[in-house]
């Protein structure tokens, strides 16, 4: 965790040292006319980070409608079939996806696997007529969501091995708006640092945010 000033003062001192973004007269610190678009451009590598990776989850209770097989999970929905939990506002433009859809009894059932819950689109789900019967009369949907902007005054709550990611995502965007064939090409190469810094990440699990499933598969088809 870090504030906003912490980590502009890592981009000043690592990536945008010897830019014009970065106050020459007092070290470490981003010149003030650029704190604006610094501050742009790490929400921008909020939301990327955040549609990449489950940061910020959120929950909705689904109580089924008789004969209702498709639940879009819109704003709409929110005090018809939809119900927020914890007093979270439901932004529905900020919506990633479905991480897990639990019953009552606290189980997580497969979504996507064998056709009994299934997600059509991004943002709604598809109950088989059994599943229904299983579940009823509702469960509750644990949401993939994007970050929120902050301001300058704000806290930046990452895992550690992310906040590197998000530096050199702003060091690649600052690069790359910028006039001429070696900005361009610094952009990019920093980019692309980026992508393999998030995709390691991803692999290895190392800022423990991978989703982890219950595989009932075999519970949903009866077997068991």
């Amino acid at each position: 965790m870090m504030t906003f000033t912490e980590f502009s003062s890592r981009l000043a001192m690592g990536q945008m040292k010897n830019t014009g973004a970065v106050d020459k007269s007092v070290l470490g610190e981003i010149n003030p006319d650029y704190i604006k678009t610094i501050l742009s451009l790490t929400n921008q590598g909020l939301v990327d980070l955040s549609t990449k990776f489950p940061l910020v989850t959120a929950m909705l209770d689904l109580t089924f409608i008789k004969g209702q097989q498709l639940y879009p999970l819109v704003s709409v929905g929110v005090g018809s079939y939809l119900e927020v939990v914890d007093s979270v506002t439901f932004v529905e433009t900020d919506f990633v996806k479905v991480l897990d859809v639990i019953a009552e009894d606290g189980r997580t059932h497969a979504h996507d696997t064998n056709g009994h819950i299934m997600t059509p689109n991004f943002n709604s789900l598809r109950f088989s007529t059994d599943s229904m019967l299983m579940l009823d009369p509702k469960v509750r949907i644990r949401y993939q969501s994007k970050h929120l902007p902050i301001v300058e005054t704000d806290t930046i709550n990452l895992p550690p091995n992310l906040e590197t990611a998000l530096q050199l995502f702003v060091a690649s965007l600052y690069f790359s708006h910028m006039n001429g064939a070696e900005h361009t090409a610094k952009g990019d190469a920093y980019f692309a640092t980026y992508l393999r810094h998030i995709g390691e990440d991803e692999a290895k699990n190392n800022s423990s945010v991978s989703e982890v499933q219950e595989d009932t598969r075999f519970e949903d088809r009866g077997f068991v």
